[in-house]
């Protein structure tokens, strides 16, 4: 192998990875914009990116709210003191994480939370 094909294949994975980071941050700020414009999620409107990443299992919502509102960084406007998050919107989301590890992102496939 060349250089330079070394060189553009490494471009080609930088420019990848750079859009997929900038395709989520997107998502996550749509859907920040929702929560503040919208009381509940309604699955009709919601853009697609968002809906696959949306939690169904009740015990991890619970849990994770649970968790959310007997922390010491939980405002009474439902907001996390730390990352300025809606609380009651970003538990509902598969990739969210709390800023200090009480809970991490959800996988569904085998149904385990876990810290990133």
């Amino acid at each position: 192998m060349s250089v330079k094909l070394i060189i553009v294949e490494w471009i080609l994975e930088v420019l990848r990875a750079v859009s997929i980071y900038f395709l989520n941050r997107q998502a996550r700020i749509k859907a920040e914009i929702y929560s503040i414009e919208n009381e509940e999620l309604d699955m009709r409107t919601i853009s697609p990116i968002i809906r696959g990443g949306i939690i169904h299992d009740e015990k991890v919502l619970a849990m994770r709210r649970g968790l959310c509102s007997s922390c010491e960084h939980y405002t009474e406007s439902n907001r996390c003191s730390l990352c300025k998050c809606f609380m009651q919107t970003k538990t509902n989301f598969s990739w969210s994480s709390c800023p200090i590890g009480k809970w991490g992102i959800y996988k569904a496939t085998d149904g385990l939370t876990t810290t990133s």
